[in-house]
């Protein structure tokens, strides 16, 4: 390769940086804990090959049920919305991004899986008292107020710490979800999959 040739970067290398760059921030705290997993011989079992795709659940099962799935659709939808030449988060993938993040074995997906099933435990809950409907059959004014609710500024309700915890963490799995689609990274102006005619 020479200096002139653009840089390539696909979804699933993306998705490693974002999977190492994850590790690398925890690696102070849990390395030490892992390793002994590894030694002990309570490991993850093999590494995947990293040439090969694999089918969702093929590395480990799956975590959300079709009626999971269809909140974290039009929650993540309301979170990123179609627009424009924009599509919306669910018809990037970001759903089956969410349910294979959650579901590998790893302690930070590990955590996150039990943050994201108890939240939307919560948005079923208290959409089922306030509304009488299930978060996925509520209308778009109605799934606005609850996300308004727990969004980062708004008047938080002492009732409402937990989900206002997953909230937080649910919006940073739908975009890094979205931004590393190649649709998403033209959205926030990364070129670095483009040749430039001239280097600013």
């Amino acid at each position: 390769m020479n200096d002139e040739s653009p840089v390539q970067i696909d979804r699933r290398t993306a998705f490693k940086w974002v999977l190492a760059a994850a590790a690398a921030l925890q690696m102070p705290d849990s390395l030490a804990a892992e390793m002994e997993k590894v030694v002990s011989g309570a490991g993850y079992g093999k590494d995947p090959d990293l040439l090969k795709v694999y089918a969702p659940g093929e590395l480990w099962p799956l975590t959300l049920s079709a009626a999971q799935r269809s909140s974290v659709t039009v929650l993540a939808d309301a979170i990123l919305p179609a627009d424009g030449e924009w599509p919306a988060a669910s018809k990037l993938g970001v759903v089956e991004f969410i349910d294979e993040w959650i579901s590998a074995p790893y302690s930070q997906m590990t955590a996150d899986r039990s943050v994201i099933v108890q939240g939307l435990e919560w948005l079923d809950a208290e959409s089922k008292r306030r509304f009488e409907k299930r978060f996925p059959q509520l209308s778009s004014v109605q799934i606005s107020t609850l996300c308004d609710e727990l969004a980062p500024g708004s008047k938080q309700r002492k009732d409402a710490e937990d989900a206002t915890g997953f909230f937080a963490r649910f919006r940073q799995l739908v975009a890094a979800g979205y931004y590393t689609t190649p649709q998403g990274m033209r959205d926030i102006g990364y070129v670095g999959n483009v040749p430039l005619a001239k280097y600013d």
